[in-house]
């Protein structure tokens, strides 16, 4: 496979790499310089993970009780694991997908001496910092607009190594109904199956809340039988917050569990925190 086909070089050293699902920019900083060359050599990681998880595509789009992980080896088993770890018995191991793969590459750039790493994977980060490095990462608190909403700066101490966000307006179908839920963890495969997760966690039965099957809006989805938000009318705030309410409720189980650092979550507008770590102070 010729990688100059599917890799552009960017400014700053960062690569965007455009092969079948991934759209990925990596950035490796090593020697206390942007490595370039390290970065496109990742290139061979995606094609990896990629021709691993082809022949196990059936399994990884079964829900949880369906799931055999002794069939599954490579990015596949860790996506499942992710997902198992969730404990919700209507995720499949592809709300883990991106975020493996953001894991992977980040691995790759990390064991090859690079002392601070950023994989956005379509919005899914895998992030790895030496000490002394810091990093002011933009939150987006709704998935429908462009602009960034909030700039938190993590560095080794936070032992965040994964972003993720989810909700309307994102590239996934969801079942909820918040506007954006992200999620900081310390691996973005976790990050990646909680923040579809926690979104989900945010449905309300409601009259302004229309919804169809999922497969009508995608028939290759992976959640077919379930019915998937494609509108929200106007909510009250009282709503909002019982929505709020019902994504923090799923944090605090998580990060009981011991899954989840933090989670910035929005509904029409209005947004709350979970944060015992004390990372998003800034």
């Amino acid at each position: 496979m010729e990688e100059k086909e599917y890799v552009q070089q960017l400014r700053d050293g960062r690569v965007f790499f455009d092969y079948g699902p991934v759209s990925m920019v990596v950035s490796a900083l090593r020697g206390g310089r942007p490595d370039t060359a390290l970065c496109r050599s990742a290139f061979s990681v995606i094609e990896r993970c990629l021709c691993e998880l082809s022949p196990q595509l059936e399994m990884l789009r079964r829900y949880p009780p369906e799931v055999e992980t002794d069939r599954l080896s490579g990015a596949a088993l860790i996506m499942a694991q992710a997902v198992l770890d969730a404990a919700d018995p209507w995720l499949t191991p592809m709300a883990a997908v991106a975020g493996t793969l953001s894991d992977a590459v980040a691995d790759y750039l990390w064991d090859q001496g690079a002392e601070k790493v950023i994989v956005n994977n379509g919005g899914d980060i895998a992030l790895r910092l030496a000490p002394g490095q810091r990093l002011g990462l933009g939150v987006r608190y709704d998935l429908s607009r462009d602009s960034i909403d909030r700039v938190i700066h993590l560095d080794r101490d936070t032992k965040v190594g994964g972003v993720a966000t989810s909700g309307l307006g994102g590239r996934s179908l969801t079942t909820g109904i918040a506007s954006g839920v992200t999620v900081f963890a310390s691996r973005c495969a976790m990050a990646d199956a909680l923040a579809t997760l926690l979104a989900d966690r945010s449905y309300l039965e409601l009259p302004a809340v229309h919804t169809r099957p999922a497969e009508e809006i995608d028939p290759d989805t992976d959640i077919a039988g379930q019915k998937v938000v494609v509108k929200v009318d106007p909510l009250t705030r009282e709503q909002r917050r019982k929505a709020l309410a019902q994504i923090l409720d799923e944090a605090q189980r998580q990060y009981c569990r011991g899954h989840l650092i933090a989670c910035i979550a929005t509904v029409q507008g209005e947004s709350a925190s979970f944060d015992p770590a004390d990372i998003l102070k800034s």
